[in-house]
């Protein structure tokens, strides 16, 4: 009827003007010239996304059941492929828990597959659409590190999504930490002598060289998303030259020890971290930034299909998380640390969620996450050098193979790094800008 076609016109001109203002194309504001090498890799990327054979709307993509089909549990793996499982963490914010969380997976559910290395390059995206190009498929479990999730959201939700086949959707586990945490991890990381095995490029690198450079390519692209329409002004442009200012200082007071390690090792500790933290704000690391521009787009991205949801009456399915096309767990890694098991039975119960192939008990997420957590503490205690915690070491078990009470097991900061984090806090940039982005990982953490 007449009546109905102007109702799905109306729809449709609300859903474009969302997706307009989710956009916030200033381009002449937001300006961007690629100086840097795009060269192989995204060039790559390019040419794969141009040579797809067909494009989705979000609103194909996000989608409920017409009236003819079966909205109870039937649409499960046997008229659907099974879930995108995605795993995304940062430098210091949990490298080898995503490898456990992996493991866990692969063995609770023995369909899925195993993606050996990170589906597209860390750190990196197509010049043209500032994300890099997915191609995720389902029944397959992702580790990747450090994504530049910099693209429109409507872009960030046809990478997840476009699929060749039918599919549920994504469960996305994005692992994130405090910056103030990260930081000092970080520090405490590559100042360790000997370093460890793999990280000998911390001993060529001069961090404000890369900074310098760097600086001209990321600061228009985290701007953008932190001036997005509901989101956070995380930082103002003038803190990205107060950091290279920082950087310099610090770097050529030194001169007598060449290199980001020697530096490191021979700067005060107070010192040492703000040069070690500038690096992980802007240089190839600037996984800091990074981390809180995907918490941005991701909470972007669910919202967007809340909206489609909306104009298509079907808020009911959005409110069955179960029945979401992108599941988010945020999770932190600081958490892992404090509460090894009451994590992972977390990320068991995310899993399972509307979710035929992962059915397990309370009895077996338990026992699963007991093992991680036995797992987690015997490699604390034996000093493995890609735990550093923030930490003092936990607690043995006992004797009989016990876990002591969590009062006797609460790990405590030590004087050392509460002195850290206090500097940093003090400092007039540091601690507006890691309060501030400390302040969005709890929101998200809350589900804010």
């Amino acid at each position: 009827s007449r009546k109905t076609a102007r109702v799905c016109l109306l729809l449709a001109a609300i859903a474009l003007a969302f997706l307009s203002i989710l956009r916030y194309t200033n381009e002449q504001q937001y300006s961007l010239h690629y100086s840097h090498n795009d060269n192989s890799n995204l060039n790559s990327l390019k040419s794969r996304r141009l040579s797809s054979s067909k494009t989705y709307q979000p609103q194909q993509l996000i989608q409920s059941p017409s009236n003819n089909e079966h909205t109870d549990d039937e649409d499960t793996a046997s008229s659907e492929e099974g879930y995108t499982y995605l795993i995304i963490h940062y430098h210091k914010s949990g490298h080898i828990l995503t490898q456990n969380l992996r493991d866990i997976l692969l063995q609770i559910d023995p369909s899925i597959q195993r993606n050996y290395i990170d589906r597209f390059p860390k750190r990196q995206h197509d010049p043209t659409t500032k994300c890099p190009h997915l191609t995720l498929h389902p029944n397959t479990v992702y580790v990747q590190s450090s994504p530049d999730f910099f693209c429109d959201v409507d872009i960030l939700a046809e990478e997840l999504l476009t699929r060749p086949t039918k599919q549920r959707g994504v469960k996305l586990i994005h692992l994130i930490r405090d910056p103030f945490t990260m930081a000092i991890s970080n520090y405490n990381y590559h100042s360790q002598d000997p370093l460890p095995e793999g990280e000998n490029w911390v001993k060529r690198t001069n961090p404000c060289a890369v900074e310098d450079k760097s600086t001209l390519i990321y600061a228009h692209l985290f701007m953008k998303t932190f001036t997005s329409p509901g989101a956070y002004r995380l930082m103002e442009y003038d803190d990205f030259k107060i950091i290279q200012t920082m950087c310099h200082r610090l770097y050529d007071q030194q001169q007598s020890s060449p290199g980001f390690y020697q530096h490191l090792l021979h700067l005060s500790p107070t010192d040492g971290l703000i040069l070690a933290t500038t690096y992980l704000m802007l240089g190839h690391g600037g996984d800091i930034l990074r981390m809180a521009n995907n918490i941005i787009k991701l909470r972007q991205l669910q919202t967007l299909e809340r909206q489609i949801h909306l104009q298509q009456h079907t808020l009911a399915t959005f409110s069955n998380e179960s029945k979401r096309k992108v599941q988010v767990l945020t999770m932190s890694m600081d958490n892992f640390i404090r509460r090894p098991k009451e994590s992972t039975i977390q990320f068991l119960e995310f899993i399972s969620l509307g979710n035929s192939g992962v059915l397990l008990s309370v009895e077996e997420r338990e026992e699963i996450a007991t093992r991680y957590e036995e797992m987690y503490y015997g490699k604390v205690t034996a000093g493995d050098e890609h735990i550093t915690s923030l930490l003092s070491k936990p607690k043995k078990m006992m004797s009989d193979g016990n876990i002591m009470e969590e009062e006797e097991t609460m790990v405590v900061m030590s004087d050392t790094v509460a002195v850290l984090e206090q500097s940093l806090r003090e400092n007039v940039l540091w601690g507006r800008v890691l309060g501030n982005i400390a302040n969005l990982v709890e929101e998200s953490l809350k589900g804010v």
